[in-house]
C-alpha cells in the first residue's frame, strides 16, 4: 500500500506543480488568469491522479501508471522550459 501512495504523491505533486509553471511560461502576457485557474485544475487533479494509482492491482502497476503521468509532464516542461525562455538578448 506505501507503494501505491508514494507512487500517486510523486506523480500527484509533479502533475500539480509543472502544469501551471508549463502554461505559465506558454502565456506570458496572462499569466495572473492562467495560473489561477490551471491550481485550481491542478489541485483537484491530484487526488484523482493518487487515486489511479490506488486503483492499481500491484505496486509494479501503480509506478507504472504514475510514469505514464509524470514522465510526459516533465517532458513537455523541459522542453517549453528550453524554447520559452531561451537566453534573452
Amino acid at each position: 500500500m506505501w507503494h501505491k501512495t508514494f507512487a500517486g504523491f510523486l506523480s500527484g505533486i509533479i502533475v500539480m506543480i509543472l502544469i501551471p509553471s508549463i502554461i505559465s511560461l506558454w502565456f506570458p502576457a496572462h499569466i495572473n488568469l492562467f495560473l489561477a485557474i490551471s491550481l485550481v485544475v491542478s489541485l483537484t487533479a491530484w487526488p484523482g491522479v493518487m487515486t489511479w494509482c490506488y486503483g492499481a492491482e500491484t505496486n509494479k502497476q501503480a509506478w507504472l501508471r504514475a510514469a505514464k503521468l509524470a514522465l510526459p509532464t516533465l517532458l513537455i516542461f523541459v522542453v517549453t522550459f528550453f524554447i520559452a525562455a531561451g537566453p534573452s538578448v
